[in-house]
């Protein structure tokens, strides 16, 4: 019994020991930049009037046809939203090393990427995109602050495939026209 408990102990700290060793890995980084956790378009006084007359025409409908429940939801969802505008965005550390890609503090091995893509299209749209293996969450939008995407495709290339031709989602468009 002592020795089965020994032997878990061990395993336990050898796993620790690995992580550590791993995560190492990931911190000698070949690019690096700090970014945004995601993109906050910025809304002028035309884009508040059309959303809040936009808003106001949904409820009055909401409440003619009588359908509390949507007209609870869009109030819920507008709550919700304004409360995610005023927050202020975290920045995260992107790293690029020999072993893989650094997202703020997840780790991920060129071997969970299936394939990357770069949309650079200055000033509006300057992503990478990565897609991995992973069933939830496949891709990983990335935005490139700045950064130059030659020197991201030079380095990825060399670990990943590129999907070249590869465009924006419609949804991606959607929510980036719209500013939402």
């Amino acid at each position: 019994m002592l020795k089965k408990i020994l032997s878990k102990y061990r395993l336990k700290k050898a796993m620790v020991k690995e992580a550590e060793l791993n995560n190492s890995h990931f911190e000698k980084a070949v690019l690096s930049w700090e970014t945004p956790l995601r993109h906050k378009p910025q809304k002028g006084a035309v884009w508040l009037v059309l959303s809040a007359l936009a808003l106001s025409c949904i409820l009055y409908y909401a409440i003619v046809s009588q359908n509390w429940f949507f007209a609870i939801a869009m109030m819920i969802a507008v709550v919700a939203y304004g409360m995610d505008h005023f927050e202020d965005t975290p920045m995260i550390e992107v790293k690029m090393s020999e072993f893989g890609v650094k997202i703020g503090k997840k780790n991920i091995a060129y071997s969970h990427i299936r394939a990357f893509w770069i949309i650079y299209h200055t000033p509006f749209v300057e992503r990478l995109y990565i897609r991995t293996y992973q069933k939830t969450m496949p891709d990983i939008i990335i935005e490139l602050n700045g950064m130059d995407p030659t020197l991201i495709r030079k380095h990825l290339t060399r670990h990943v495939v590129e999907w070249e031709g590869k465009e924006e989602g419609f949804m991606d468009l959607f929510v980036r026209l719209l500013k939402l």
